[in-house]
């Protein structure tokens, strides 16, 4: 069986990178190259000329850096497969990868970037009703999805063809304390998408039913909107909905989305609802140590993740991965407190289990 220091020397980063659709910008440089993908991930990759050599660090600041292992680790949600723990899904995708030829090619270059366009979207009248797709697909009661209806959109997009201008749930990005909408979150039946232009490294989806930093008591940090509205429904008698603000950093979190919700909410207790995965317990350390003001950063061998973290170095095995177990390790404190989903992945899987499932579906903190 091939070990993971073998996979290192077979499989280029830049490889896999490009099979997920990251693009290469050759205007940033030769000796190392920066990888874009659609999403606004954006990866700088070292020794791009020896897969054995290559390194990557991610450009939002994160603790998502290392070697091939630890790209593909950090990514397992990007690919069409299944398995039973991270170390098999990690290794399914690196031996797929290789057994297939790969030429390092860089020759292209991507296009500009496309600015958001709010007048693209036709904004169309809403209503309960006509978010069907929440309510039949996502299993969200009427009441909760009333309850957020001012925080989510329908719009049609006028750029496409007129016989393609489908109505689609719209989540609008917006920064902490600004109005102006510098993206959509787009999702209705098989159909998940982020406006083009969306600004990914700022925006954010927010619910703030508080409306002022200073009456906000408690701030739910999450990875989509859909997952916190299933939160809401499942928790909404034992929340005060009405000091609260709801915030969705989308399917990764940049170090200045971080920033700025941190700086607007700096009193509020801070809370977490990110998915009960390997992903969703680096998301919860991520937004710890920074609450902390403390410089973190892991890389993965194998099962174990090596911290640096507070002055102090460490090792947890990824079974084990927890913020209660980061903070013991690195002595950090950050008062920040984690909501799971027991059992599933996210609250929506709660919400969508049959009526006899429930009862063995708990939430955990």
């Amino acid at each position: 069986m091939t070990t993971f220091r073998e996979y290192k020397d077979k499989v280029p980063i830049i490889q896999v990178a490009e099979a997920l659709g990251y693009v290469v910008n050759l205007k940033k440089g030769r000796r190392r190259l920066e990888y874009k993908h659609p999403d606004g991930d954006t990866v700088i990759i070292n020794n791009p000329n020896d897969s054995a050599k290559q390194l990557y660090f991610n450009r939002n600041g994160s603790v998502d850096r290392g070697s091939v292992v630890d790209f593909v680790a950090n990514r397992l949600y990007r690919f069409n497969e299944s398995y039973q723990s991270d170390t098999e899904g990690i290794n399914k995708v690196l031996a797929r990868f290789a057994g297939e030829p790969y030429t390092f090619k860089p020759v292209f270059m991507p296009a500009p970037a496309k600015p958001f366009v709010e007048g693209r979207y036709e904004v169309m009248p809403l209503s309960v009703a006509k978010l069907h797709y929440l309510t039949k697909e996502r299993g969200l009661s009427w009441e909760t999805v009333e309850k957020f209806l001012p925080f989510i959109r329908l719009v049609k997009d006028t750029h496409k063809e007129p016989s393609q201008q489908f109505p689609n749930i719209a989540f609008p990005l917006t920064r902490p304390g600004a109005s102006d909408i510098v993206g959509y979150d787009l999702r209705n039946y098989g159909f998940k998408r982020v406006a083009p232009g969306s600004d990914r490294q700022s925006g954010m989806w927010i619910a703030d039913f508080a409306g002022d930093p200073a009456r906000t008591r408690n701030v739910y940090f999450g990875e989509n909107p859909i997952d916190m509205m299933s939160f809401y429904q499942l928790k909404r008698k034992e929340l005060d909905i009405g000091s609260s603000a709801f915030v969705s950093f989308g399917g990764g979190i940049s170090r200045n989305q971080i920033r700025l919700a941190l700086e607007h909410w700096p009193q509020a207790a801070k809370n977490t609802l990110f998915d009960n995965d390997y992903q969703g317990k680096v998301y919860d350390i991520t937004l710890a140590a920074a609450i902390s003001g403390k410089e973190s950063s892991f890389r993965k061998e194998g099962d174990d993740l090596l911290f640096k973290a507070n002055g102090r170095n460490f090792t947890i095995h990824a079974t084990k991965l927890n913020l209660s177990v980061f903070e013991r390790e690195s002595g950090i404190r950050s008062g920040l407190h984690v909501h799971k989903s027991r059992g599933v992945k996210d609250f929506n899987e709660i919400i969508r289990s049959p009526a006899h499932e429930k009862q063995s579906l708990q939430l955990k903190r």
